[in-house]
């Protein structure tokens, strides 16, 4: 039986897991995934990455889609 894995925070040392934020839990989740294979610049500049793209993800989810609203499908252009 493998032991129990608790995310841990570089920023919150001691803090509940509910305290840390979605970027810093998506973060925790590459570091743990590649981090043996990254150099502290690297996983400095993909904790910005992950920061921006969490804060992508917020914006979208702020704009209110309706029943009737649907992707943008692409069309093939017009025979000439």
């Amino acid at each position: 039986m493998e032991p129990e894995r608790r995310p841990t925070s570089d920023a919150a040392p001691g803090a509940p897991a509910a305290a840390l934020t979605e970027a810093d839990l998506l973060f925790l989740l590459v570091r743990e995934r590649y981090g043996s294979r990254l150099g502290a610049e690297e996983l400095e500049a993909i904790r910005q990455l992950v920061a921006g793209i969490v804060e992508d993800a917020r914006l979208l989810r702020a704009v209110p889609l309706g029943n009737a609203d649907a992707p943008l499908l692409p069309t093939p252009p017009p025979d000439a």
